[in-house]
């Protein structure tokens, strides 16, 4: 029984010395938590910050420490004096006094050592703003003082309308003798020289850079004037304080960025200088390939331009991915974040742009086409002109150029017409329908005898006929010749002297032609007498 009472008194002693310690965790918690809450107590007088009460002062909290200053100070702004503030160290902390009278006290618990902060520091620098703070309280109540503040802001309003008209009529004329020196310097350059290509834009550019100069200056002047109209009365002149050190402070900031950045400038500069020297010389070698006669080697003057853009986009792509740690700004949040935006961009929106650059790379190294061949896409036809990285171009033989998508031309039939005899000229064919009643051999006969009436149509090659189709009223036959020149309108007018030979032979041998269609013999021949091939209209 003894043994059982006393274990049962150890467990009661031991809950009692846990709930006891628990009570005493949780006091602590609420005092840590007010004494957070006390924290950062700032005392502001007139608008301007005097000092943060930080920490207790014996039995007064942080928040007690500044409405008991706030409270004397206002007592002490309503007599009379002559305004001096003095600190006092002491044991306790550093005493601010307004004409020997003790306002407030800057302990030890108020200073942010992590900041390098100080207790003198505080209370010197209370000081110095308790000081400001006397004198404005004496100008609010002081209507001379105001009134003066009021002249002066409205001749500073003056002076900012006279200033900004002088500006705009100052901008006005410095644009119009900038274009017209701009102008007249143009008129002096020689025929060939670059600087002909922006004659148009330069003077649009100098224009648009003088009034862009003129909207920086006149918002520079309305930022001083609001500076210098709010430092004139006691409540604003904080704001005008703020304004100036932001600006200041700005433009300091400015500077040290800039000289910060001046290595890392320098050091892109080079990589840029280096990849231009690469680029050039990469272009003057592939120059150089182009100039050689084509042959059969992987480098030749057909795949050398495509090359060379491969090559030259690879450089830059390589010294932009190098000098980009070394660009002002790179390792900014900012600078970041941009770059994964565009990033973005680039990636949901170049997918096509990068299969048309894959389907060109495809064309000019498979040889699918070269520059110069007469070709024939789908339903579209002419001579390939350029072979790009992203569109094809041809010219047809009636002046117009068509620029045909590389992922278009890689994914249809190519009817290639140059690649004969060593890819010196081109085919052309032309077809038409007889009935069965005019000897085949007549109208092969008549057919090359056209042929050959064409002084553009090789002989060697020699045209040949074949008899592609055999309908239910008439036959098809398809004339095959092969042409010198490669130029495109020089095709055309080629097709449309074979297609008049071919009317002047069948006419001259009395052999009606029904394309498209035959259906029936007519009541008299379709032909036209040689005696009315040139009738008092026509010519040539």
């Amino acid at each position: 029984m003894k043994s059982s009472r006393l274990q049962s008194i150890r467990l009661a002693w031991l809950r009692a010395l846990f709930f006891g310690l628990l009570l005493l965790g949780f006091s602590n918690v609420i005092h840590l938590a007010a004494a957070q809450t006390e924290e950062a107590v700032p005392l502001v007088i007139g608008s301007r910050s005097i000092h943060v009460f930080r920490a207790p002062l014996g039995m007064f909290s942080a928040a007690e420490r500044a409405d008991g200053a706030r409270k004397r100070i206002e007592r002490a702004f309503e007599q009379a004096g002559a305004g001096w503030t003095s600190v006092l160290p002491t044991s306790l902390g550093v005493e601010v006094q307004l004409d020997g009278k003790v306002l407030f006290l800057v302990v030890p618990g108020d200073a942010r050592t992590a900041a390098g902060e100080t207790p003198e520091a505080l209370a010197n620098q209370a000081s110095r703003v308790l000081q400001k703070a006397w004198s404005e309280a004496r100008e609010r109540d002081d209507s001379a003082a105001r009134l003066a503040g009021a002249l002066r802001v409205a001749l500073a309003t003056v002076l900012l309308l006279a200033a900004g008209f002088a500006t705009l009529r100052l901008s006005a004329r410095l644009r119009v003798l900038c274009v017209e020196r701009l102008n007249r310097g143009m008129e002096r350059l020689p025929g060939e020289h670059w600087g002909l290509r922006l004659s148009a834009s330069l003077p649009k550019i100098a224009s648009r850079l003088a009034l862009l100069l003129t909207w920086l200056l006149g918002l520079a002047l309305v930022y001083f004037y609001l500076t210098y109209a709010l430092g004139q009365f006691a409540l604003t002149r904080p704001a005008s304080e703020g304004m100036s050190n932001s600006i200041t402070s700005l433009l300091m900031q400015a500077c040290k960025a800039v000289i910060e950045s001046l290595p890392g400038m320098f050091i892109s500069v080079i990589i840029f200088l280096l990849a231009w020297v690469a680029t050039r010389i990469s272009a003057q070698y592939f120059a150089s390939v182009e100039t050689r006669p084509s042959d059969r080697a992987a480098l030749n003057a057909h795949t050398a331009p495509a090359t060379r853009r491969l090559v030259n986009a690879s450089l830059w792509l390589f010294a932009v991915a190098m000098a980009y740690p070394y660009l002002p700004g790179a390792q900014t949040d900012a600078f970041k974040g941009l770059s994964v935006i565009i990033g973005l961009m680039a990636s949901v929106g170049a997918s096509g742009v990068v299969g048309q650059v894959a389907s060109g790379v495809m064309i000019v190294y498979t040889y699918a086409l070269k520059k110069g061949e007469y070709v024939r896409i789908q339903d579209y036809e002419g001579t390939v002109t350029e072979l790009g990285l992203f569109v094809t171009r041809l010219r047809t033989g009636l002046g117009e150029e068509i620029a045909l998508p590389n992922a278009f031309v890689l994914g249809n039939v190519t009817r290639n017409y140059s690649r004969i005899d060593g890819g010196n000229g081109y085919v052309l064919d032309t077809t038409l329908t007889i009935g069965y009643d005019t000897p085949w051999r007549q109208v092969h006969a008549m057919l090359l005898e056209a042929a050959a009436s064409v002084p553009q149509i090789r002989k060697i090659p020699p045209g040949y006929v074949v008899q592609s189709a055999l309908s239910d009223f008439y036959v098809e036959y398809k004339l095959v010749a092969y042409v010198d020149s490669q130029s495109p309108a020089t095709r055309a007018r080629v097709a449309s002297d074979l297609h008049a030979a071919i009317q002047d032979a069948f006419n001259r041998h009395g052999v009606q032609i029904m394309s498209p269609h035959y259906m029936f013999d007519p009541a008299a021949p379709k032909i036209v007498a040689e005696k009315d091939w040139r009738v008092p209209a026509a010519k040539g």
